[in-house]
């Protein structure tokens, strides 16, 4: 079709006039920005590796929709005051029940169960019954959000049903999942368009606040146990540059306790501008992709890095911290720290053209680029969580960091001393 460049239904009337279109979207903005949080808060809880890394991916979508979303919502007459509110008491008795989710199948169950399957189904219908010329940049924007979505859920379900197959728990998670599907018919759905009680549920779990743990999990069915050592693989190779390539690929496997620690930051602190919480959502996400980084490089040589002791320092030594220091900790300490040369160069370059493997190179390579992007992070918005400039931040940085490595450090003479 050639005439209006090719949008179907030209002369249907949409189901939604500017302002029942700004209150839906907006009720679609605080889901989306509700399990960010909630993910992020869960992320260092959570045991499954596997269910962390799709957490961490899909709490960057859920921000990348709220950006998109956050503008399109101004653009139909309506001040951004109204971003800062919450649009139904009864969806976000749904968020504050959904944190205090109790199990890895619990909180998978909850997101690609409940709330997520519902998204998509009122995103397609909302795309298909709005007027098609009228809301072009909304039905744009549903388009990216349904292929993410369809994405996620197809993931997320497979991610169910592998837990439900270890038998993590006798009931399983069916009357949690009932809870959160009675408190979103009470919230009329994701839209509100359905009819509503004007009698609201109870809390059964969201009395006290969610509070985040001091130490990060991992599976203890499937992987090592924790440990603020850095541990190597289990035979390393007599040549030192392979044995130095062996242990990069760790160091890159280890970051998801960088991850963790940012999600931390991300749950705890609040009054932020929204554009902190975007930041931080994809920095938490690179640092994954670095953890994925290292798993593929060791699985790529055969090597069984899931059974070592699993690395979590960077979260388990910061945890007691206020967000501000753990923040400045990584991106002006760690971060900031690893442009100075050899630092991120010297990796890449190692893996180069001493150890000559091209898959790591690429890694470092990119992991180089994504650390730049970072320790830019870190000048941005350390400087707004201290309320100092950045040479006193990086004062601050540098107490972290001697308290951080004397910590690790006895960690590391200890199991050194093991393995003698």
């Amino acid at each position: 079709m050639l005439s209006y460049a090719g949008i179907a239904n030209p002369y249907a009337l949409g189901q939604y006039s500017v302002e029942h279109n700004a209150k839906v979207l907006q009720r679609y903005r605080f889901i989306h920005e509700s399990l960010l949080r909630i993910s992020a808060g869960h992320l260092p809880a959570r045991e499954n590796w596997d269910l962390k890394v799709g957490l961490a991916k899909h709490l960057y979508e859920d921000a990348e929709a709220v950006d998109q979303l956050r503008v399109r919502i101004t653009e139909l007459r309506t001040s951004s005051a109204v971003l800062q509110h919450e649009p139904d008491a009864a969806l976000s008795l749904l968020m504050e029940e959904l944190i205090h989710a109790g199990s890895d199948l619990e909180l998978a169950v909850g997101i690609y169960r409940v709330i997520k399957p519902a998204l998509l189904d009122v995103y397609k219908r909302h795309k298909s019954t709005t007027q098609q010329i009228v809301d072009q940049p909304t039905i744009r924007l549903l388009r990216t959000l349904i292929l993410d979505l369809e994405e996620q859920l197809a993931w997320g379900e497979e991610m169910i049903v592998h837990l439900e197959q270890l038998g993590l728990s006798q009931d399983g998670a069916m009357p949690f999942e009932k809870h959160l599907s009675a408190l979103l018919a009470a919230a009329g759905g994701i839209d509100g368009t359905q009819p509503k009680s004007p009698e609201l549920p109870h809390r059964l779990r969201s009395h006290t606040a969610y509070q985040l743990p001091l130490k990060s999990a991992r599976d203890p069915r499937s992987m090592g146990p924790t440990t603020w050592a850095r541990t190597s693989v289990a035979q390393p190779p007599a040549d030192p540059v392979q044995r130095a390539l062996l242990d990069k690929m760790r160091v890159r496997q280890e970051e998801l306790t960088a991850a963790e620690l940012i999600a931390g930051v991300l749950y705890s602190q609040k009054n932020m501008p929204w554009e902190f919480y975007r930041d931080l959502a994809r920095h938490l996400w690179d640092e994954v992709r670095h953890a994925l980084f290292g798993q593929a490089a060791l699985e790529e040589e055969g090597i069984d890095w899931m059974s070592r002791p699993q690395y979590t320092s960077d979260y388990d030594v910061n945890a007691p911290k206020i967000p501000g220091a753990q923040y400045t900790w990584l991106s002006i300490g760690i971060e900031e720290g690893a442009m100075k040369r050899p630092g991120k160069a010297g990796e890449y370059e190692f893996c180069r053209d001493e150890a000559k493997h091209p898959l790591m190179a690429q890694f470092q390579d990119y992991d180089w680029a994504d650390e730049v992007v970072h320790a830019n992070l870190g000048r941005k918005w350390s400087t707004e969580l201290i309320g100092e400039d950045i040479g006193f931040v990086r004062e601050i940085a540098k107490k972290e960091l001697e308290h951080f490595w004397k910590e690790v450090r006895a960690a590391q003479q200890q199991w050194n001393e093991q393995l003698a």
